[in-house]
């Protein structure tokens, strides 16, 4: 099983985790590691290490975070460049963090994250456009 660290800017990590325990129930191995004003690198990276000892050692690890190039991602990144079991993606989400959880008992942590950059283009919709689709649907079905 792969287990999650969700890390971002203030309360966003827990709101995300409770957000989809929601939907799933609570989830075992799955973290969240919230990063706050006036803490940096080193303090966000104490934070990763006490995680990372509530994680079963047999265990792949991803961590999602908010931004690319922010804090959280600098914290983790030298996770990943030591751990082979490990990696990272970044613009975390609730179609993400929710695909994820539906996943990770069946696939690889590659094989996930090749299917998460799938799900966060398709989960990325704009009304106006989806609207016109079907708009455009619905006129040709009178058509007919």
């Amino acid at each position: 099983m792969i287990s999650v660290i969700i890390s971002g800017h203030g309360h966003f990590p827990t709101a995300l985790k409770e957000s989809s325990g929601m939907i799933f129930g609570e989830e075992d191995s799955l973290l969240a590691v919230p990063f706050f004003k006036g803490e940096g690198v080193q303090t966000l990276q104490e934070k990763f290490d006490e995680t990372l000892k509530l994680i079963p050692k047999e265990s792949e690890v991803l961590f999602l975070v908010d931004i690319y190039g922010g804090t959280p991602y600098n914290a983790a990144a030298p996770y990943i460049l030591k751990g082979q079991k490990m990696d990272m993606a970044t613009g975390v989400n609730l179609p993400i963090l929710l695909e994820v959880l539906s996943l990770r008992e069946h696939l690889s942590l590659k094989e996930l994250l090749n299917k998460l950059k799938k799900v966060s283009q398709e989960s990325f919709q704009i009304c106006s456009e989806h609207l016109k689709k079907v708009t455009t649907i619905e006129r040709k079905d009178e058509l007919l």
